[in-house]
């Protein structure tokens, strides 16, 4: 299997004031998108990936999944698809897995991919770099490495995520 390295970064943006949010709270007992919740509340995404963290970079695709609360209110577990198209790749990246919302990182699985990212298994490692409460911006750096089926190995590094 032929490996193949490429570096790019890309953020996701979540609005979490109205009108144009991208993050909803959708079930549970109570609780908040960024503090404390209880068991099993649910939050459902569809986020944009641009280039930059600015608001006014290029939209390189779409981040969409849902987060459940665990019994631990910090312990979050997530599942999520990215639809990327950027510098030559288009398709799209699976992950899910278990994670302390309020660590400064956590990794999660890559379990599938279409397109450019086809049988893509590997790993995905996000790190806290900032959250703001007035308007809540989550900032994360992600280090992503995939091995694709018979297209060969993909390392995807300094993956800056920004919810914003």
């Amino acid at each position: 299997m032929e490996l193949k390295a490429v570096k790019f970064s890309y953020y996701l943006h979540d609005d979490l004031v109205p009108p144009n949010v991208t993050a909803v709270l959708v079930a549970g007992a109570g609780g908040s998108l960024t503090g404390q919740s209880s068991l099993g509340n649910i939050i459902v995404f569809d986020s944009f990936l641009r280039k930059t963290s600015s608001n006014a970079s290029a939209l390189i695709g779409h981040g969409s999944g849902e987060i459940v609360t665990l019994n631990d209110p910090v312990e979050r577990f997530i599942t999520f698809v990215h639809d990327i198209t950027i510098s030559g790749y288009s398709g799209t990246i699976s992950a899910s897995g278990r994670f302390n919302f309020t660590a400064p990182s956590w990794e999660l699985g890559i379990n599938s991919g279409t397109g450019s990212f086809r049988g893509a298994r590997g790993y995905f490692t996000a790190s806290m770099i900032s959250l703001n409460p007035s308007f809540p911006i989550l900032n994360r750096l992600a280090d992503l490495f995939l091995r694709l089926g018979s297209v060969g190995a993909i390392g995807f590094s300094s993956v800056g995520i920004v919810v914003a």
